[in-house]
C-alpha cells in the first residue's frame, strides 16, 4: 500500500483550501440584525367538532421604526397550542389528528399536526416564515391566517385548543436594528 508523505507544499495547499472555503461561506452569508420579538399574543380559544372541523383565526404582525427605513424586514410566526380531545364515547378507539397551518393569502406557509389522545393535553409547536420581505418605510404588516383543522372528521368528540403566538422579526442588510424598532401582534 502506498503512503503519501506530507510535504510542506501539500500542507499549505490544504490550509489555503480551508481558508477559501471559510471565506466563501462568509461572502455568501446575508448580513442581518438580531431578531426582535413581539409580546406573546394569547389567541381566542378554538373548539372543533365533527360539524365544525376547521376554524380560521387571523393574526396581524406589524414591524415599525421611529424613522422610516428602506431596509426590508423579514420574520417568522411561532405558534404554541395545547389541544385536548374529549371523545363522545369513553370506549372509542379511533383518535383524531389535529393540524395547525399558517397561510399568507393562498400560500400554505407550513405547520404541524399531532394525533390526539383522550383527555390528555397535547402540545403542538410550529414555526413558519411570514412570507415576503417588507420595507419598513411602507408600514410593514403581515396578515396570516391560522387554520386549526381536524383531519379525521368522522371521529366523534370535541377538541378544545388554547393557543399563543409570537413573532420574531429582523432586518436584512445591516447588523443593527433601526431606532425605535418594535414588533407587535394582534388578532383582529
Amino acid at each position: 500500500m502506498l503512503k503519501r508523505i506530507p510535504t510542506p507544499a501539500r500542507s499549505w495547499a490544504s490550509r489555503l483550501m480551508l481558508l477559501l472555503a471559510c471565506a466563501s461561506v462568509v461572502a455568501t452569508s446575508r448580513i442581518r440584525s438580531r431578531d426582535e420579538l413581539s409580546p406573546v399574543l394569547t389567541g381566542t380559544p378554538v373548539r372543533l367538532t365533527m360539524d365544525s372541523a376547521r376554524v380560521m383565526r387571523t393574526v396581524v404582525v406589524r414591524a415599525d421604526a421611529k424613522v422610516g427605513s428602506s431596509v426590508p424586514a423579514v420574520g417568522e410566526l411561532r405558534l404554541l397550542a395545547n389541544a385536548k380531545w374529549t371523545p363522545s364515547a369513553p370506549t372509542q378507539t379511533a383518535q383524531p389528528r389535529l393540524s395547525i397551518n399558517a397561510y399568507d393569502g393562498q400560500t400554505d406557509r407550513g405547520g404541524t399536526s399531532e394525533v390526539l389522545k383522550p383527555a390528555v393535553a397535547v402540545k403542538l409547536r410550529s414555526v413558519t416564515g411570514l412570507g415576503r420581505e417588507c420595507p419598513l418605510n411602507n408600514g410593514c404588516a403581515w396578515t396570516v391566517q391560522v387554520a386549526f383543522e381536524l383531519k379525521d372528521r368522522e371521529v366523534p368528540g370535541t377538541v378544545d385548543v388554547e393557543w399563543k403566538a409570537m413573532a420574531a422579526v429582523h432586518v436584512e442588510g445591516t447588523n443593527d436594528l433601526p431606532d425605535g424598532f418594535t414588533v407587535s401582534m394582534s388578532e383582529p
